[in-house]
Parts: C-alpha cells; structure tokens; sequence
C-alpha cells in the first residue's frame, strides 16, 4: 500500500461501520464500499483504535468493540500505526500549534500521521480534518 492508494479512517467512521444504531452507518457502509472499489487501503493509528473501542463499549456495544480491537490489530481491516516516540512529539507539537481550537489530541496525532504518510483523504466525520487542510472521502 502506497500513500497515494490509502485513507486515514478515524473513529467516527469505524463506530458508524460496527454499530448499526449509528447515525451514519449507511453512510459509512457505502463508503467503505466505494474504497475498496476504487482500491485504496485503511490506515489508522492505535490512539484511534482505543477512542473508537471505548466509545463502542460506552455505548453498551461490547461485542462490537471487541470485534472491531480484534481486527483491526489483526490487519484484516487496513495497517494499523502504532506509537513512537516521534510521532507523539510531532502531536504534541500541533496539540500546541492548535491551542486556540477544539482539536484533541487523538485528532493531533491524526494529522501527525497523516502527513508523515502522505495521506490527504480521511474516511470520517470529523470537520477537525477539513479545518486542518484535509479532504474527507466522500
């Protein structure tokens, strides 16, 4: 997988693509269609693979929490990107940068990683991104 051939899933997509009760499950299950259509891989972060299993676990979706940590630790659902020590410098950094705005530190580290990857198309809901000058896959 290239980074020009992935999308940048964050946790309201995969919530939406687990729990049917979700606002934007259809939405979510004709996106992800559309991605794999058109050949492009999933890319996440581990800070995203906890805040999306936690808040499927708030909402009482257990199974599905557990279902979604299994696979996307597996790989069956895209490349999983872990934390080092850079890439939480680098979120700290735009955690700073981004002070004056309502931009939490899973969306920082999101960005971190999508620019270190090259990434411009996030699959999510989230307007943070577009603020930051990325383009949501519609």
């Amino acid at each position: 997988m290239t980074a020009l051939r992935a999308v940048f899933v964050d946790t309201g997509a995969w919530v939406a693509l687990r729990y049917r009760r979700d606002q934007r499950h259809g939405q979510a299950r004709r996106l992800l269609r559309r991605l794999r259509a058109d050949g492009l891989g999933l890319v996440t972060t581990e800070w995203v693979l906890a805040e999306a299993v936690t808040l499927l676990k708030a909402r009482g979706a257990v199974d599905h929490a557990l279902a979604l940590g299994e696979a996307i630790q597996a790989g069956r659902l895209g490349h999983l990107i872990e934390s080092t020590p850079e890439r939480r410098r680098r979120a700290w950094d735009l955690f700073v940068r981004y002070r004056d705005r309502r931009v939490g530190w899973v969306d920082c580290a999101s960005f971190a990683v999508m620019e270190e990857l090259h990434l411009d198309q996030v699959f999510g809901f989230d307007e943070d991104f577009g603020r930051a000058g990325f383009t949501a896959y519609r």
